[in-house]
């Protein structure tokens, strides 16, 4: 948007999230052509529009959740990382939802155009029952919701194209787009069969068997009987975090159990755990449970 349409900007969260992600495409050769960033009373939420050549690139978990909105037709090779990579045939408006927190990777093999809505929990205003979906949902793969066509152009339109009241437009335009996606996500849980509570447990009890080693969600799928996209959905209804998160939160809980009952180097807990790296398991100690490896260990010694 021009300087004659400025608006405040958004919350530090958002801001950090779009430039991750911009430079992470900038290494591969897109860029950001349009953007819009608005903080409606404390409520954000930032619009921005890309061109990229074929590339390849792993975008890290951010801060914030992002909807990618496909412009143009293009083959789409990727998903979460960790997870063994899948093709899509992605048309024109097909969506991508990454929650959160959750790292992928992606490659495409044409020059395309696509737009991506960062947003936070609360985009709604707190406590919004209807926009769960949106907080909970499982990373979305290139899914197709009917109706939105329009809408998508409408945004595209009033970021390309500025004019009196085109923050307001746009900033309604793709707030319209996630009730959609919100929208979709509890009609799609609702008819989908729930995880049982004896399911959870084989899931829990499967997991924690398998720390060591390197656990997929189509792993998680098989234990429960259930299709990649049925459990993913089924899961996150049905405890409100991602697979990922889940499997992230048990090595977490091992890792602090060893710091605090063993002597194990932290290289040989993160391998025990299943972290990536040394570095890996200091992260997510520190993210999850606020304190460092080291702080945790001088516990053991108290």
């Amino acid at each position: 948007m021009g300087a004659d349409h400025a608006v405040p900007k958004p919350s530090q969260p958002l801001r950090r999230g779009a430039e991750a992600y911009g430079r992470v495409l900038s290494e591969a050769g897109g860029k950001e052509t349009e953007a819009l960033e608005r903080d409606d009373g404390g409520i954000a939420i930032s619009v921005s529009l890309y061109a990229s050549p074929p590339y390849a690139l792993s975008v890290p978990p951010l801060g914030v959740s992002r909807l990618s909105v496909n412009l143009t037709p293009a083959r789409v090779i990727g998903g979460i990382e960790g997870d063994r990579p899948r093709s899509f045939d992605a048309r024109r408006h097909s969506l991508f939802l990454t929650p959160a927190g959750q790292p992928v990777s992606w490659r495409k093999e044409s020059p395309s155009r696509h737009l991506n809505i960062y947003f936070q929990r609360d985009v709604f205003g707190a406590g919004d029952q209807d926009a769960s979906p949106l907080a909970t949902a499982p990373t979305l793969l290139n899914a197709s919701i009917p109706g939105i066509g329009e809408l998508v152009e409408q945004l595209v339109v009033e970021l390309r194209c500025p004019s009196v009241m085109s923050a307001e437009a746009a900033d309604s335009c793709a707030r319209l787009l996630l009730i959609h996606v919100a929208r979709h996500g509890r009609r799609t849980s609702k008819t989908l069969q729930p995880l049982k509570p004896d399911d959870l447990a084989r899931l829990r009890d499967f997991v924690i068997a398998h720390l060591g080693e390197r656990i997929l969600v189509a792993d998680l799928a098989k234990q429960a009987g259930l299709s990649l996209n049925h459990f993913a959905i089924s899961f996150a209804g049905q405890t409100g975090q991602t697979p990922h998160k889940f499997v992230l939160a048990l090595r977490v809980e091992r890792a602090a159990a060893m710091l605090t009952r063993s002597n194990a180097s932290l290289a040989a807990i993160a391998h025990d755990c299943g972290f990536a790296s040394q570095q890996h398991l200091c992260h997510a100690v520190r993210r999850h449970l606020g304190k460092t490896p080291s702080s945790l260990r001088a516990q053991r010694k108290r």
